[in-house]
């Protein structure tokens, strides 16, 4: 990979222009239709003077991508604690595949930690590979939350033609994995060698004569371990067959929800090749070990 010049710095963003730059990569990044629908500069202005944070990639003076959260809070046992809720990330098209929103998530850790806090959450459309990746495999969040149509229907490029459903991802900022993979990246997980192991493969898929991956039959929730697939290429099968895209939602809405219901969380992410064609899928496993 060629090295950036100049090199990539994060920092937090400041001044009119530098907000205003933001609300332009959001609008470029999701394929935006209209422009209200972009988190504004005074609302992010406001978000940055109230323990919110705005962290921006920097390629020189050129704002590339963003990281943006604020204060939330999370109840649970009759009690509450104040956490970070991240919003969004986004790096733009060109700088990608990078590190770039690695180090944007990392540096907003960082900051949240300074803040005392120990817990970040965000949500992201559990059909997005890449997303999954770097959230369970490289960040070391867990999921066990599922979100029907999070937030209705949404017109941008990314989401317009799908059900808005998300997970909702817990990253534990001291945990002992997430700490791990703030040091460096974790070996990566072998769809082959968790079969073996006794991972229990929930859909069968096949490819169809028009390239596309189709579910032909799902396995019962059983076991110790599961193995859900996604497309690997979700954007590809909406352009090419809607109607497909569409199928897979709620296949998986269907499958997390009964698997987080049985106890099951999401914490971890494989990669295989089968004739030529990349697949992708969850690593499920049961809740048996602390989150702490």
């Amino acid at each position: 990979m060629t090295p950036l010049h100049p090199p990539v710095t994060i920092r937090a963003v400041c001044g009119a222009d530098e907000f205003a730059a933001v609300e332009q990569v959001q609008r470029r990044v999701w394929e935006m239709p209209d422009w209200r629908e972009a988190v504004p500069a005074n609302l992010l202005i406001t978000i940055q003077k109230n323990g919110g944070l705005v962290l921006g990639a920097y390629a020189g003076d050129q704002l590339i991508g963003f990281a943006l959260g604020f204060l939330g809070a999370e109840s649970a046992l009759g009690q509450t604690k104040i956490k970070h809720a991240s919003h969004m990330l986004a790096v733009l098209p060109e700088y990608r595949a990078r590190g770039i929103g690695v180090r944007l998530k990392l540096a907003q850790r960082d900051a949240a930690r300074a803040q005392g806090l120990d817990l970040m959450t965000w949500t992201y459309d559990p059909l997005q590979a890449l997303n999954a990746t770097l959230n369970l495999w490289r960040l070391g969040a867990i999921a066990r939350r599922y979100l029907p149509d999070a937030y209705g229907e949404m017109n941008d490029g990314l989401n317009a033609g799908m059900p808005s459903d998300r997970f909702e991802v817990e990253w534990r900022l001291n945990a002992p994995r997430v700490v791990a993979r703030a040091q460096a990246e974790p070996p990566k997980a072998d769809w082959d060698a968790l079969a073996r192991a006794g991972a229990r493969e929930i859909f069968r898929v096949v490819v169809d004569a028009a390239q596309l991956p189709r579910i032909e039959f799902v396995n019962e929730i059983d076991g110790d371990t599961l193995l859900v697939e996604i497309p690997a290429r979700l954007g590809q099968i909406k352009s090419a067959a809607l109607a497909c895209a569409r199928e897979w939602r709620a296949h998986t809405r269907d499958i997390f929800q009964r698997a987080f219901a049985a106890g099951y969380r999401a914490d971890n992410f494989v990669w295989a090749e089968r004739a030529g064609i990349p697949r992708a899928a969850y690593v499920l496993r049961k809740e048996i070990e602390s989150l702490e």
